[in-house]
């Protein structure tokens, strides 16, 4: 039992381990075969399966369609019978459609399936019935013996309402890292790496840019237990004090320190810039009473950092004078802009002038710090 429980607590985190969970409930409970899914009220589909091995083995692509499009409307009357008792309470295929024989239970296609299996008697619970979903649990039982025995054990009295903890717990931390994600990517776009840092010094969620230099290996990376490391010790200790004290703030603690550091990367590229910030989503717009320390990291060798774009709409510039302006964005010098478009340095120095007069620049500077003001965050 004890297995079974840190198996099911482990599911809401991994959601993609309710297959094997459902294998350890069968064997602690000698039941043939099981599967768990969730019906939206709304919606005409079901989704979050979850099966054991039998139907793993035996499940067809078309089975598996017609179960998620709903079609299992013969077993309609169940779901309502359900519905409309206890949930996390046994009950079996009988009694739920009001019957004394198994010959007089009502048709249904996935009784069809069952039967043709060998099973004899399905008994099913409903997990969660708060709505807008319903998360229901379903035995197969292929002797008598099995499956009253199964319905007067008394430990699934125990075991299925943290198995319905455990399944609306993982749809919420899905819906958050939803909501996660679609935050942070407006970020992606503007090319910050961010890192959301909880009281213990574990990431709870990062970017894609913040992934994209983790995966980069030049002076940033995330030990097993999700601690930022830096390329020198010293630094590292300075972020994680830095992050300590964003934390500490949330908790009405006085801190002092700095909010912004820098760090080498073993690469020489330009350094690395972090800024710590405190979070409180007091507004829920993330998550209702989300507390941490928000890491923001710039990696000033990113490339396609800058754009020509904004400028090039701006003073209206032709397309070969955009070319020019998006190389020298680039960090081209004139000669190397001239060699890149095939023309004489003489030729880019002219077409130069007239750029800066169109943006009212003096500079390549200033055409550089334009691009850096215009640039458009969005596509």
């Amino acid at each position: 039992m004890k297995d079974l429980v840190q198996s099911i607590l482990s599911c809401s985190t991994s959601p993609e381990s309710w297959d094997k969970t459902l294998d350890t409930f069968n064997d602690t409970f000698e039941i043939s075969a099981s599967c768990m899914f969730s019906v939206h009220e709304f919606r005409e589909f079901r989704m979050n399966f979850a099966w054991s091995d039998f139907f793993r083995q035996n499940l067809t692509p078309e089975i598996s369609e017609m179960m998620q499009s709903g079609g299992d409307v013969g077993d309609q009357p169940g779901y309502r019978f359900l519905c409309q008792k206890p949930a996390q309470t046994l009950y079996d295929e009988l009694t739920m459609f009001g019957v004394n024989r198994h010959k007089d239970l009502p048709h249904s296609n996935v009784r069809d399936l069952t039967d043709d299996w060998g099973f004899c008697m399905r008994v099913a619970s409903a997990l969660n019935k708060t709505g807008p979903w319903i998360d229901g649990i379903f035995f197969q039982h292929r002797q008598d013996t099995e499956w009253r025995s199964f319905v007067g054990d008394k430990r699934p009295d125990i075991i299925l309402p943290i198995m319905a903890n455990s399944v609306a717990l993982g749809r919420t931390l899905q819906a958050l890292r939803t909501r996660y994600k679609a935050s942070l990517s407006i970020l992606d776009a503007l090319g910050l790496g961010v890192f959301l840092v909880d009281a213990t010094g574990c990431v709870i969620q990062h970017n894609k840019e913040a992934q994209r230099i983790l995966d980069a290996s030049d002076g940033l990376s995330m030990n097993m237990g999700k601690r930022l490391k830096l390329h020198s010790p010293d630094k590292t200790s300075e972020l994680e004090a830095m992050i300590n004290v964003a934390n500490g703030l949330l908790r009405g603690e006085m801190g002092d320190g700095h909010s912004l550091i820098s760090s080498v990367r073993p690469s020489r590229a330009y350094d690395y810039l972090f800024s710590v910030r405190s979070l409180s989503d007091c507004r829920a717009e993330l998550e209702m009473g989300l507390k941490c320390a928000f890491v923001t990291v710039i990696d000033p060798a990113r490339k396609n950092a800058l754009s020509a774009d904004g400028i090039s709409t701006l003073g209206q510039l032709s397309n070969a004078e955009s070319e020019i302006v998006s190389l020298l964005v680039q960090g081209f010098r004139p000669a190397k802009v001239a060699e890149q478009r095939g023309v004489s340095l003489n030729t880019v120095k002219t077409q130069l002038q007239v750029i800066t007069q169109k943006l009212r620049c003096s500079t390549q500077s200033d055409i550089i710090r334009m691009a850096a003001a215009t640039r458009i965050p969005l596509e």
